[in-house]
């Protein structure tokens, strides 16, 4: 009996331990993504400071050399993606920063009307007290009086006593009367002064937890306003920090422009700035996608063309030799027919024009590539450009409805944007982008044929120079579905 006791005690002692081990697992693994997160943004902030470092002892030996090279303004981009990351990176921490101090605030205005609203609540009930204190006081004083007069009385008869003390019948049902009426009376008062005690105990032990709240509330309070004066000198340190890496990066920005135009003017390979930003696209895109909503599809359809030849030529030769001999009154006579025929067949040449997409090059005149695609962090599309050459010849690259016609003074520019009624052999639909144009000479909903102009080339926008971007979208709208051009292309 002792030995099952024992083991008992051992399994429940056991079994406590082994609770308070898997709370404390489980208070671990409650905190571990918070440090894992911030964690993770020191270390992509270290990462972004050792890229840095890195780009800039390249930019130093580079530039030992020359400054104007395609080598220097690589890694001069490549420093401006990691300074954006970094600004990106200060940016969302700022922001989370702002998120504590607008909850903060939001906390505060509310425990400040909670507050307000408990002050009102415990006066209310400390006039309820009040009033129930002096109504206890009536109901309790005549109670007291009550029992004074019994007690003075001596109660030297019973009830049963006064009722046989009757000198008759009559007398005897009115002292019955009395005693029943004053036995009630007694109750009433008693369960009275009763009901009234526990009134004045309920409301006093609200008014007991509406102070402890009202405790509680102004230390929430005060720890928040705390809290938040803390937490505002830290977002003016980010902002702070912010502005300061902002002047970096324009200052670096327009270094990395000044190179890229001196670099463009030698080279006559002109492309764009730099300096498009990630908000631009965004607005491009959501144009599209607009545009692309306001025009039907155009259905597909294919053009077949047949040619045929038919040449049929028959050549008949008769020869005929006759040689007669006359022996012995017998005739002979030989008879050769020779006969050729020569036939060509009937031969049908049949040419079916693709009905999936095959592009044309946007600006006839000028089809190399100065700028491929992917040549650098977000060059989304390939350039030709036209050398010092304007207005040259912008054609549709395929038939197709121009679903949107923008004339920007920053980013593309002068742009058209084109949905295709050919689609690529998987059915997917494909739009066709044209960049930095001076002039547009067709409008929104105008259905184009492939190689009809439609605009003179230029250098809007964030160009720096003359030439055609152009961009291919294949099953979006959106510069997430842009893919290499020359897959397309001639």
């Amino acid at each position: 009996m002792k030995k099952k006791c024992l083991i008992s005690a051992f399994s429940v002692i056991m079994a406590v331990c082994l609770l308070f081990i898997g709370t404390g697992a489980m208070s671990s693994a409650l905190a571990a993504p918070a440090t894992t997160k911030t964690q993770s943004l020191e270390d992509k902030r270290a990462n972004i400071e050792k890229k840095l470092a890195e780009t800039d002892k390249k930019l130093k030996q580079l530039g030992e050399e020359s400054k104007e090279t395609e080598e220097y303004i690589k890694v001069l981009d490549e420093k401006l993606q990691y300074l954006k990351e970094q600004f990106d990176l200060a940016k969302s921490e700022a922001e989370g920063v702002e998120k504590k101090v607008n909850s903060l605030e939001d906390r505060i205005s509310k425990n400040s009307n909670e507050i307000v609203e408990i002050k009102a609540e415990i006066s209310a009930l400390e006039n309820d007290v009040a009033r129930l204190n002096d109504e206890f006081a009536t109901t309790y004083e005549m109670y007291c009086k009550r029992i004074r007069a019994l007690y003075i009385s001596g109660n030297k008869t019973s009830s049963l006593g006064f009722l046989l003390e009757s000198d008759g019948l009559q007398n005897l049902l009115t002292r019955y009367e009395m005693i029943c009426a004053v036995s009630k009376q007694d109750g009433e008062l008693l369960e009275s002064v009763k009901e009234q005690t526990q009134k004045i105990v309920s409301v006093k032990n609200k008014l007991d937890e509406k102070k402890s709240s009202l405790t509680s509330a102004r230390a929430q309070l005060k720890d928040d306003k705390a809290s938040l004066e803390s937490e505002k000198a830290n977002l003016l340190k980010k902002q702070e920090d912010m502005d300061k890496q902002r002047e970096v990066i324009e200052e670096q920005q327009l270094e990395a422009n000044q190179l890229l135009k001196e670099l463009n003017d030698k080279t006559q390979h002109y492309g764009e700035y730099r300096d498009i930003t990630k908000e631009e696209l965004e607005e491009i895109d959501a144009a599209i996608e607009e545009a692309d909503k306001k025009y039907p599809v155009t259905t597909t359809t294919t053009t077949t063309t047949k040619k045929t030849t038919a040449k049929k030529t028959t050549t008949t030769t008769k020869k005929t030799t006759a040689k007669t001999t006359t022996k012995n009154n017998n005739s002979t006579t030989n008879k050769s027919t020779t006969t050729t025929k020569k036939t060509t067949t009937t031969t049908k040449k049949t040419t079916t024009e693709s009905k999936y997409i095959k592009l044309t090059y946007p600006c006839p005149a000028y089809t190399k590539i100065t700028c491929g695609f992917g040549a650098y962090a977000g060059h989304t599309g390939c350039d030709f450009s036209t050398q010092k050459h304007e207005n040259q010849k912008i054609v549709a690259s395929e038939a197709g409805t121009v679903i949107l016609v923008k004339n920007l003074n920053y980013s593309y520019g002068h742009y058209i944007v084109i949905r295709h009624d050919k689609t690529t052999s998987s059915g997917k639909t494909v739009y066709t982008l044209y960049a930095h144009n001076n002039k547009i000479i067709v409008s929104e909903g105008q259905h184009v044929s492939k190689g009809k102009q439609i605009a003179y080339s230029g250098s809007t926008g964030n160009s720096t120079g003359p030439h055609c971007h152009f961009e291919v979208r294949v099953g979006g709208s959106s510069q997430s579905y842009a893919v290499n051009p020359v897959y397309y292309l001639p």
